[in-house]
């Protein structure tokens, strides 16, 4: 049996992780509920039959019942809520809401904010912020009404489904049930979101447009950083000049193909134009110390929208440190913006 796990870039997420698992050819039918219970996940087996009656699993893409037959090949996914010792706590932190529907909420994350908690950052997360948020909605909704269930019964009320590093700022999807989750997890793993960031980096790329098409893997020097590697996991990025400056700068639209941990600023690292303001991967030269932080924007999110199927797409407006590193540049020429 295969098995991965689907939240790699995101190993800390403290409201839920997706594995998946790939039933072996031969493998004779059973029951899925005892099939998990027994060979994949270790759960007892009303464990999983809950799961699959708040339709956390599912079997080539369809959400099957506990009765169902697994059968050689079959491709199982299962969002795993953490125990409820290890959720995080609400606490009230102001979100920029760009769009929140009954399924999901678009946010506009500051440059600063960690997404969430980890060591180092019990407290004063995105998803601490988030908790709150849907916890003060679900206090206004629930006034004069009895109460129905035990807290710790109550089912995970948002779950991150990609995130983005402190320092870069921009637009990101939160699901509000793990229905929605994991079809966003889906649409995230089958590469049908897209992703466009702005990226001020060093020096003036020599092609007005280009991909750079090169794995990356965990540096051998440290394990907290990343690098391109000739073993490491597929990784593709596109980028298109937006505009170039005098101070041998370049405001770049760069859109992400995959999502490795850190793939932008790998991949221009890589390519010798490093991310302005990126203490991990840029210059160590006079130029960060004009940058508050590595100059990258998650600009653009577009994705269907899990239950109505239509197409949602979202900007966020720049946040007030990247418009003033800006305005300090001098443009090269008036006729620089993205040419072919």
């Amino acid at each position: 049996m295969v098995s991965r796990d689907l939240t790699e870039q995101d190993p800390n997420n403290s409201l839920a992780s997706c594995r998946e698992f790939l039933v072996p050819r031969g493998e004779q039918p059973k029951r899925l509920d005892i099939y998990l219970s027994r060979n994949c996940l270790g759960f007892t087996r009303s464990r999983v039959q809950r799961l699959l009656e708040e339709k956390l699993v599912t079997i080539n893409d369809i959400y099957p019942a506990s009765s169902h037959k697994i059968r050689g090949g079959d491709r199982i996914r299962v969002l795993i809520p953490p125990p409820r010792s290890q959720a995080a706590q609400p606490e009230d932190i102001h979100l920029e809401i760009l769009y929140e529907d009954d399924d999901l909420i678009v946010i506009s994350k500051p440059p600063g904010l960690v997404v969430h908690p980890a060591p180092g950052h019990a407290s004063g997360t995105l998803v601490n912020g988030l908790l709150f948020h849907f916890q003060s909605q679900g206090d206004e909704q629930k006034k004069g009404e009895p109460e129905e269930e035990e807290e710790a019964e109550r089912p995970l009320r948002a779950g991150l489904v990609h995130r983005l590093d402190q320092d870069t700022s921009g637009v990101m999807v939160v699901g509000k049930s793990e229905t929605v989750v994991l079809d966003l997890m889906n649409q995230f793993k089958d590469r049908s979101v897209s992703k466009k960031y702005l990226a001020l980096v060093k020096g003036i790329l020599p092609k007005k447009r280009g991909e750079i098409n090169a794995p990356i893997g965990r540096s051998t020097h440290d394990r907290k950083k990343f690098a391109v590697r000739q073993d490491g996991k597929p990784s593709l990025t596109r980028y298109r000049v937006l505009e170039t400056y005098h101070e041998n700068y370049s405001l770049l639209e760069v859109t992400l193909l995959t999502g490795r941990t850190h793939q932008i600023r790998v991949h221009f690292r890589h390519l010798g134009f490093p991310l302005l303001g990126d203490a991990v991967y840029g210059s160590k030269g006079m130029e960060n110390r004009n940058f508050p932080r590595q100059m990258l924007h998650a600009w653009k999110l577009a994705f269907q929208h899990p239950r109505s199927a239509a197409k949602m797409e979202f900007e966020a407006p720049l946040p007030p440190d990247f418009v003033s590193a800006m305005k300090r540049l001098t443009p090269l020429s008036p006729g620089s913006r993205g040419g072919s």
